[in-house]
């Protein structure tokens, strides 16, 4: 799935007057921000670009010195994978922008309102707490019905660690559940459940998107993102039906590629089906995505290309 669908949520707040106590931003700070979970990608050199793996049309045939099609997939990726965080987040965004209507002592509410774009419904936010570890769900019910009515469009839970937004976390939106009741998400209609798991209170850090597809229009898709000291970054996803040598099958691929900030690069490619099954590439690339060295499980003659010396040192990333 190369291009991730992004939604567009909304939520009309009503002007509820006050000030924001220091428990309301306890209950706020459980809430993951687009700071804490989207993806930093590499910096962009001067005359980089490549379109991607599935852009080559000689599969890994590589040539020291040209740009590398597999970072073109990591800033793809990496793109496509902050959309869908914004897609889930933007809406926490808004509720940070209000006091809670509704305060107890381990609860906050947000509403409840009319639901703007969905005549006949009404939708409200709410957070529970115990000790450190926290809820949120964003609702929805048919305007009128009493407190059984309502259903959980958006859940998350945050176990707080130390530190403002250090902890462990998981969200994610009930697509197949808003169809049964009537309320269309036009955007998401091949999906049946979008959602983020997360770890923000030890490095690296690490960051996984998961579409889960309706009706199997194509297999559950998983992107993670890791973070470590230096702001080092990884992605690893999958690259499914790819061509990469001459034969009758396709390859499947999981690519794990990472980065330094100043755009250098290292990707490692495992050909988990196909006509290689099991083999193993592995690219490094300079600041301008010229790749540097190259090496190739599967070649006995030719195996690598280039210095070995000249990839970034990531050990910060292992394990």
């Amino acid at each position: 799935m190369r291009h991730l669908p992004v939604l567009c949520l909304c939520l009309a707040l009503a002007a509820c007057g006050g000030d924001f106590s220091n428990d309301d931003l306890e209950f706020l700070n459980a809430l993951p921000r687009r700071e804490d979970l989207a993806a930093k990608l590499p910096q962009k050199g001067q005359g980089r670009s490549g379109g991607g793996l599935t852009t080559r049309a000689a599969g890994l045939v590589v040539r020291l010195g040209e740009t590398s099609e597999l970072m073109g997939d990591t800033e793809e990726t990496g793109r496509a994978f902050n959309a869908g965080v914004d897609a889930l987040l933007s809406l926490l965004e808004d509720i940070r922008s209000l006091p809670p209507t509704t305060r107890e002592p381990d609860r906050r509410e947000w509403g409840p309102y009319r639901a703007p774009n969905h005549p006949g419904f009404d939708v409200r936010f709410v957070m529970t707490r115990e000790a450190s570890s926290f809820d949120y769900r964003l609702e929805y019910r048919r305007t009128g019905g009493g407190e059984a009515g309502w259903w959980a469009f958006l859940s998350g839970t945050f176990e707080a660690d130390a530190g403002i937004r250090k902890g462990v976390g998981s969200l994610h939106l009930d697509v197949e559940r808003s169809e049964q009741e009537g309320l269309p998400a036009s955007d998401l209609r091949t999906l049946r459940r979008l959602g983020i798991q997360y770890q923000t209170k030890a490095l690296p850090t690490r960051v996984e998107l998961t579409f889960t597809p309706r009706d199997g229009a194509f297999p559950v898709s998983r992107y993670t993102y890791r973070e470590a000291q230096g702001s080092l970054g990884e992605m690893h996803f999958l690259l499914p039906g790819q061509d990469l040598v001459p034969g009758g099958l396709l390859e499947d691929l999981s690519l794990t590629t990472r980065w330094a900030p100043d755009g250098r690069g290292m990707a490692v490619l495992d050909v988990v089906s196909g006509d290689i099954r099991g083999a193993k590439y592995t690219e490094c690339w300079d600041a301008q995505g010229r790749v540097t060295f190259t090496a190739r499980s599967w070649d006995f003659f030719n195996p690598t290309e280039g210095e070995r010396s000249t990839c970034p040192d990531f050990s910060a990333l292992d394990g």
